[in-house]
């Protein structure tokens, strides 16, 4: 176990998480690893902080805000190491979890990209839903991703990526809101190999107000580009008709979920969706669904949290979710 491996950290105004996440990178027990934090115009106590109580034993890089993809690349740049890990400035990694996945890595030829599962912390107090990223069974991994809308390895804290994966998959995509997602796509589409590492847990995703995944919307409109985009490249079936039929039940999710959208043009989207895939909208949906965003608080009653359970089955009935 002797390559070097990069774990690029992307800092957004999370001191002191922050410090947490650079320590939890600095103390695994895997050697050599290099740690590079790269910062986005951070305004809070960052600039000062991290240079202080790190010096050395990091990189510090800052730079205009570019989100995490746009972090993700130019650390991608700066690393020497023939692994890379990606790490959010909130989340935290176990102490084994890269020298466990080295140990995947080294198990056999020809693999890629190895995963694991990773658990969950919060800022506030309350229930919270659990990561359950799981050894996928299917000798089909692209077929299993798109059948699950999108769900697959996760999110960057739980994956280890191969540098030459990395050159072969490319950037990250910069104008993606489901950044995981779009990049986990394409590494599956262009034949990277997976393989599950059976570490429970290999770090911890913070859950906190304001963070981008608690923005179902946004979530959404994220989704809808990510199966827009893949339709521009992936060209062969089963994969093509299964990516228009998540297509057309995220725009349709989408038209009843935009409260800013007109009637009108939420119609329009809802017709757009059933034009892409009618197999993805039965007709009885269809028509519900037309009815729903025409009347007045039909939308409000269809995303009311007090109605969540009822209107999650009649969706489930009408074949608009899975």
């Amino acid at each position: 176990m002797s390559e070097l491996v990069s774990v690029v950290i992307v800092g957004y105004n999370n001191w002191p998480d922050l410090e947490m996440a650079i320590q939890s990178a600095l103390c695994q027990s895997y050697t050599p690893a290099e740690v590079i934090v790269i910062d986005n115009s951070s305004t809070d106590a960052t600039p000062e902080e991290v240079p202080k109580r790190f010096g050395g034993r990091i990189r510090y890089v800052r730079q205009p805000n570019r989100g995490d993809s746009g972090a993700y690349n130019t650390g991608m740049a700066l690393a020497r190491g023939q692994f890379i890990q990606f790490l959010d400035g909130d989340d935290v990694l176990s102490p084994n979890k890269i020298e466990k996945q080295i140990e995947i890595f080294l198990s056999g030829p020809g693999i890629d990209i190895v995963y694991s599962y990773a658990s969950c912390f919060q800022t506030h107090a309350g229930g919270i839903t659990q990561l359950s990223q799981q050894d996928v069974p299917s000798s089909d991994r692209l077929e299993h991703f798109l059948l699950n809308d999108g769900q697959g390895a996760g999110t960057a804290l739980g994956v280890l990526f191969r540098r030459a994966a990395l050159e072969r998959v490319g950037l990250w995509d910069e104008t993606m809101y489901c950044t995981d997602a779009d990049y986990e796509l394409r590494a599956l589409w262009l034949g990277c190999h997976f393989r599950f590492c059976p570490i429970s847990p290999c770090g911890f995703y913070r859950i906190r107000p304001g963070q981008m995944s608690g923005d179902v919307l946004k979530m959404l409109r994220g989704r809808e580009a990510l199966w827009g985009k893949g339709l521009t490249y992936i060209d062969r079936e089963p994969y093509l008709s299964v990516i228009r039929q998540n297509l057309a039940r995220t725009k349709v999710l989408v038209a009843i979920r935009d409260q800013a959208l007109i009637a009108e043009r939420a119609r329009a989207v809802i017709r757009e969706a059933r034009s892409i895939c009618r197999d993805a909208i039965s007709l009885p949906a269809y028509f519900c669904c037309l009815i729903l965003v025409s009347i007045p608080w039909g939308r409000r009653m269809a995303i009311s949290r007090r109605l969540r359970t009822i209107n999650l089955w009649v969706a489930r009935c009408l074949g608009i979710v899975t």
